[in-house]
């Protein structure tokens, strides 16, 4: 049963970013925003998001509210997100923008250290891609159903939906068996993973390439189709493809490690997003660039479940809260954060194929780091045990 619990939260979860994420940039140009404040915006979500992410790792880990953080995360970003629709100046919604970014951060990081904690007392971490899978499926009923339903002209009632699926995780999360941690944790600890770790530093500069352009992506597939001209539900159904590879990607994903290795099936799967970005540099055909789309899902997959599942191995687990916000810090903080905010810069003055060039050379340089860190021995690769 506590398996189900795991499976409906992602479900729930991905199904109310798939609802209102990928219209977020729409949702703010249509309350007359300039493209400059719409890149801050966006930019904030993530740096905000960041700053505070590795704080609530050390406080998950020290203090053992590791469920409570989710639950709590999930009723005041629900209320915090409502207020986007009673307020349209840049003011008011940088300062929503901000608060609803720190109080959500804890979610995704303390969700995944208490499934892989559940996964592991049962010998069976490497299933986690298992749990995540049903997220995509979230995702993808979401996204097909709301790109027919919400792009034209009803983008409010997609907020009141993700606060709505806010609160019922909130109540799912008490379902969720929380994790106990014996050894004693300081503030410090977290902090001193990347200092002792000489791979984790490297792999994570990788992935912070990855990331900036993943959130470039996320944020401007639907301007990119919409350049296109493409129709609402060409549109719903290109922000669903993005997720379909990853069904059967995260089902099989134990499958692949076993027969390859933790580094050569992260390394192909994040090599499709380079790919994606080449080939959205030379597409302008609404029909054409649909399918092209399910690269990301082939990327992400690799992203969301062998990149967690090697983050896990190689850190202590009395840090395991801790390692995964650094983790999504950087996947999803920092590196969204430095791109939105130069994609806000580029789109004022140009069009999506700018973003994409410049997103093609960065994964490049991100595919390449990552190979290198996980090249690396394993001498001192875990010396952040010695703290």
């Amino acid at each position: 049963m506590i398996r189900f619990w795991f499976k409906l939260f992602y479900a729930v979860k991905f199904a109310g970013i798939g609802v209102f994420m990928p219209y977020m940039v729409i949702y703010f140009i249509r309350k007359d925003l300039t493209n400059a404040q719409v890149g801050y915006l966006m930019s904030l979500i993530t740096l905000a998001g960041m700053i505070v992410q590795p704080v609530w790792g050390i406080v998950s880990d020290k203090f053992n509210v590791t469920r409570l953080l989710i639950t709590i995360g999930c009723w005041v970003t629900s209320v915090l997100v409502f207020a986007f629709t009673l307020n349209d100046r840049f003011e008011y919604l940088l300062v929503i923008v901000i608060l609803s970014s720190i109080v959500n951060a804890p979610v995704h990081s303390n969700l995944v250290a208490l499934a892989l904690s559940h996964l592991e007392n049962r010998g069976k971490q490497e299933e986690f891609g298992k749990f995540r899978l049903w997220g995509s499926i979230g995702f993808i009923v979401a996204t097909a159903i709301a790109g027919g339903l919400f792009f034209e002209d009803n983008l409010e009632i997609a907020v009141y939906i993700y606060c709505g699926s806010l609160v019922v995780l909130g109540l799912i999360s008490l379902q969720l068996p929380d994790r106990r941690i014996s050894t004693e944790v300081q503030w410090a600890d977290g902090f001193k993973l990347l200092v002792h770790n000489r791979r984790l530093r490297l792999f994570l500069l990788g992935v912070v390439c990855l990331g900036i352009t993943v959130g470039i992506g996320d944020q401007y597939l639907v301007v990119y189709m919409n350049e296109l001209n493409a129709t609402a539900w060409i549109i719903g159904s290109t922000v669903a493809v993005t997720a379909m590879p990853e069904i059967p990607l995260m089902h099989y994903a134990e499958t692949f490690i076993r027969k390859w290795g933790l580094r050569m099936t992260y390394i192909v799967g994040i090599s499709a997003l380079p790919l994606r970005w080449f080939l959205n540099t030379l597409v302008t055909d609404a029909n054409i660039a649909l399918p092209i789309q399910a690269l990301h899902g082939i990327g992400l997959s690799a992203l969301l479940t062998v990149g967690v599942i090697y983050i896990d191995n190689i850190l202590p687990k009395t840090l395991r809260a801790s390692g995964q916000a650094i983790y999504s810090t950087s996947l999803y903080g920092l590196g969204p954060s430095i791109g939105l905010f130069i994609a806000g810069l580029l789109m004022s003055s140009g069009s999506t194929k700018t973003l994409w060039i410049m997103c093609l050379f960065i994964s490049v340089i991100g595919c390449i780091i990552v190979n290198r860190a996980m090249q690396i021995d394993d001498e001192q690769t875990i010396a952040s045990d010695k703290i």
